[in-house]
């Protein structure tokens, strides 16, 4: 197959764009992409007539436009359980006191589609839209246990994954001793694997037929999440996802 250079400069002038770096100057943009000024130049003039950049008129630095406001929106309405969840996320957050977390699988990553609960002092910085390698969180070994055995070897590999805590699974055979125990209990657990003092427990949204469409989770620091009170929040966390799955296959059904 073959590709648009042009496009392909221009998606990846697009990433260079994040939280942490939301304005990016013409020497900056061509410094990341080993560019000349002048090609980086066309190519943001020509995001900027579509709306996908904006220019600050005092420090020259380009932004994101807020053309990607209206395609977020659009990408997010696709998933309609999104909407469905809401109140009970919200429940699930009032309950436990906890971080709630709504994610999907896109390709090894789990995608954030939602956070409910209030900042606390010991969790993690996650953002809707942002991601984290599947293969260390709860969330994403739910949706990964959803897998074939020839569909988490395409979405993983073979080889060894990245260790991102002293705590995390990287080698294949024990993940997938993992996600069989995962399938079998209905959730999964995050024992410090994704981010160091942080446990998680998640359990998954399915279809009609059984299919895994999304997961949800509780984040809780480890001094707050001891033997007895895993199991507790496994159990809360579980019956939520239920209830939502329920939800939505009613909302589907016309009920």
């Amino acid at each position: 197959m073959q590709f648009i250079s042009s496009v392909n400069k221009a998606m990846d002038l697009l990433k260079l764009f994040t939280a942490e770096h939301p304005e990016l100057s013409l020497t900056e943009l061509s410094s990341h992409m080993e560019l000349h000024k002048s090609s980086i130049y066309r190519i943001m003039s020509t995001l900027a007539a579509a709306g996908f950049v904006e220019k600050d008129r005092v420090t020259q630095k380009y932004r994101l436009g807020l053309i990607f406001l209206e395609l977020a929106n659009h990408v997010l309405s696709r998933y309609n359980f999104r909407d469905q969840a809401k109140l009970y996320l919200e429940e699930l957050a009032k309950k436990t006191g906890e971080i709630i977390h709504l994610a999907i699988l896109d390709g090894a990553d789990i995608i954030y589609l939602d956070k409910k609960g209030q900042a606390q002092p010991l969790t993690v910085a996650t953002k809707i839209g942002g991601r984290s390698p599947a293969y260390s969180s709860a969330m994403g070994k739910v949706l990964l246990a959803g897998l074939t055995r020839q569909e988490l070897k395409k979405t993983l590999g073979q080889g060894s994954l990245r260790k991102m805590t002293a705590n995390t699974i990287t080698e294949m055979p024990i993940l997938v001793v993992e996600l069989e125990k995962v399938k079998h209990q209905g959730f999964a657990v995050d024992d410090e694997e994704a981010f160091s003092g942080i446990r998680c427990v998640a359990a998954p949204l399915k279809r009609t037929d059984g299919a895994v469409i999304a997961a949800i989770s509780a984040t809780v620091p480890k001094q707050r999440m001891g033997k007895q009170r895993m199991g507790e929040m496994s159990q809360l966390v579980k019956e939520t996802a239920q209830l939502i799955s329920e939800r939505c296959i009613k909302s589907q059904i016309g009920e």
